[in-house]
């Protein structure tokens, strides 16, 4: 068959907006890689407020292949807890844990009790339950607004405590 004669090549352009689609993916989880390999356990706060955070506890910042996997929420959740297990230590979690999984705040839905500065272990309850990523992610908000322990703890009783028994957490001091 002559080129005059050769019917129309329609999968060209679809070939081509499939291998567009594709260099923009790789393009975007390149970036995504790139981003990811700098400090994980950076958050873009000041650098005083990452060392507290790390005498809090955050040791490292290695997050489990589970959490790098899961959705963006819970990465915030196991972060937050992370970097500030001062704070989550006071805020009780609603969804059983404390008598299925013996925990004793919300805190320990993402970070083991035996957790030290420089050994964190992580606990894998969080990456499954909606209520402990919320709990996690309200709270982290109220301390970005400012609000206080008691403030924060206030509210998460409040929004869960019809659910059902918290976790045995006792109240902030203050």
């Amino acid at each position: 068959m002559n080129e005059e004669n050769r019917p129309p090549n329609r999968l060209a352009p679809a070939v081509s907006i499939v291998g567009a689609a594709v260099a923009v993916l790789v393009v975007g989880l390149a970036a995504v890689l790139l981003l990811g390999s700098g400090n994980s356990g950076s958050s873009g706060a000041p650098q005083a407020e990452q060392t507290a955070a790390d005498t809090a506890g955050s040791g490292t910042g290695m997050m489990p292949g589970y959490v790098m996997s899961a959705a963006e929420d819970v990465q915030m959740a196991y972060q937050f807890a992370m970097d500030r297990p001062d704070i989550m230590m006071w805020m009780p979690c609603y969804c059983g844990c404390g008598g299925h999984s013996g925990h004793k705040s919300a805190k320990n839905c993402f970070i083991k009790e035996s957790s030290t500065a420089g050994n964190v272990q992580f606990d894998e309850h969080g990456a499954n339950c909606q209520m402990c990523v919320t709990i996690a992610l309200d709270t982290k908000a109220m301390m970005e607004e400012g609000r206080s322990l008691k403030q924060m703890r206030t509210y998460i009783d409040d929004k869960f405590g019809d659910i059902g028994a918290g976790t045995d957490t006792p109240m902030p001091p203050g």
